[in-house]
């Protein structure tokens, strides 16, 4: 692993921590691909709930933002596999 990419377990670890030590609700860019091979990439986006067992389907919910934290799109439910960049770095299993 070099110093360009980050773990899957890392990027986890960092969308279940969803405040920082402000109270501040923490932001992140990702990159996703969908199923039809789509990719899809956030600039600013903020971990949200999904109705569903988020570890038992291996699923994380993320909402795009604006500087302010206001949601400007819908929520994308992500897949963990479908997972490609994380804050500008390769994720890496």
């Amino acid at each position: 692993m070099n110093q360009n990419s980050i773990k899957l377990n890392r990027v986890l670890a960092e969308l279940d921590m969803s405040i920082d030590t402000d109270g501040i609700q923490k932001t992140f860019s990702i990159r996703l691909i969908k199923r039809n091979g789509e990719s899809i990439f956030l600039f600013r986006a903020v971990k949200c709930g999904l109705n569903m067992n988020l570890k038992k389907n291996a699923m994380r919910g993320v909402v795009p933002v604006d500087i302010h934290l206001n949601s400007i799109s819908h929520i994308y439910p992500v897949w963990i596999w479908s997972i490609v960049e994380f804050n500008g770095l390769k994720v890496n299993l």
